[in-house]
C-alpha cells in the first residue's frame, strides 16, 4: 500500500477569536486540506479540537471530531508512556492515511515540538507537506528592521537572574562580531524579568525589538536602542504593563 502524506499543520498564534483570526492567517486552500484529515498527531487533544472546531466553521470538516483518531507528542524531552515513540504514533500514515501534525501555536518543528516525526516521515519515504500558516519567531524577524540576512534562533535563556545576564552579554557580542540578529522567547509570565534584564545588562547602542501578540488585535513591535527603550520603559510598572503574560518575541542587533 502506497505510504501517505504527513502534513504539517499551522496553528494560530492566539486561541481567542479563532474563526476570525484563521482567515487572515491560514490561506483557505489550506484549511481546505486541514478539513480533509481524520489522523492527528497533536501537543494537546484538547486545544487541538478546539483549533478544528474554529475549522469546522470556515470550512467543513469531512470527519466528526469523535471519528478522528488523536494522538499526543510533546516531544522526547516531556514524559510519555515508555512505548510510545514516532513510529508508533505514525502508523497510520504507514498505512496510506494522510496524517497531519499540529503544535498548539505557530507551526511544528520550529521552537516547537514535532522534528522527531518528520525525521520518522522522511526515512520512510514519505511525503512531508508544509503548509503555510505564523511563525511568529519570522513575523518578528520581518517586522524588526534587524538583519534579516544573518539570523540566530537560541530558544530559552537561562532563568536565574546573574546567568540570564551573562547569557545576554554573550548574545550581543557575538551579535556585534558576526552582524546576526539574535532570536530568542520567554515564558510570557516571567516576560517582565526578561525585559528588565536586558535593559540592565545590554549596552547603550544595541538595538532591541519586541514583538508582542503578533497577529493579534492587541499586537505591538518596536525597535530600538537599549537607551531608547530605558528613556521610554524607565518604571517597572511600565514593562510588566507592556509584556506580562504576553507571547513576546525578543530580537536583538548589536
Amino acid at each position: 500500500m502506497q505510504i501517505g502524506n504527513l502534513y504539517l499543520v499551522p496553528n494560530t498564534l492566539g486561541s481567542d477569536n479563532r474563526v476570525t483570526q484563521l482567515p487572515h492567517v491560514i490561506p483557505v486552500e489550506n484549511l481546505r486540506q486541514i478539513a480533509k484529515l481524520k489522523y492527528w498527531i497533536v501537543e494537546d487533544a484538547k486545544t487541538s479540537r478546539a483549533f478544528l472546531n474554529a475549522v469546522h466553521e470556515i470550512e467543513s470538516l469531512h470527519h466528526s471530531l469523535q471519528d478522528m483518531v488523536m494522538q499526543e507528542w510533546r516531544g522526547p524531552d516531556r514524559k510519555h508512556p515508555l512505548s510510545q515513540k514516532p513510529q508508533d504514533l505514525l502508523a497510520p500514515l504507514r498505512a496510506g492515511h494522510d496524517v497531519g501534525l499540529l503544535s498548539e501555536a505557530g507551526v511544528p518543528g520550529v521552537a516547537d515540538p514535532g522534528a522527531e516525526i518528520v525525521q520518522v516521515a522522511h526515512q520512510w519515504g514519505a511525503k512531508v507537506i508544509p503548509l503555510v500558516g505564523p511563525s511568529s519567531i519570522l513575523l518578528g524577524l520581518m517586522a524588526s528592521g534587524l538583519n534579516g540576512q544573518f539570523f540566530r534562533f537560541n530558544g530559552y535563556l537561562p532563568v536565574d537572574t546573574a546567568q540570564r545576564s551573562k547569557k545576554l552579554k554573550e548574545l550581543e557580542e557575538t551579535s556585534r562580531r558576526h552582524g546576526e540578529t539574535q532570536i530568542w522567547i520567554e515564558t510570557p509570565y516571567r516576560n517582565s524579568a526578561m525585559l528588565q534584564s536586558c535593559l540592565d545588562s545590554l549596552s547603550a547602542q544595541t538595538q532591541l525589538c519586541l514583538a508582542i501578540d503578533l497577529t493579534l488585535k492587541s499586537e505591538w513591535v518596536w525597535t530600538g536602542s537599549i537607551e531608547s527603550w530605558r528613556k521610554r520603559y524607565s518604571e517597572a510598572d511600565a514593562i510588566s504593563e507592556l509584556v506580562k503574560n504576553k507571547p513576546t518575541i525578543y530580537l536583538m542587533l548589536a
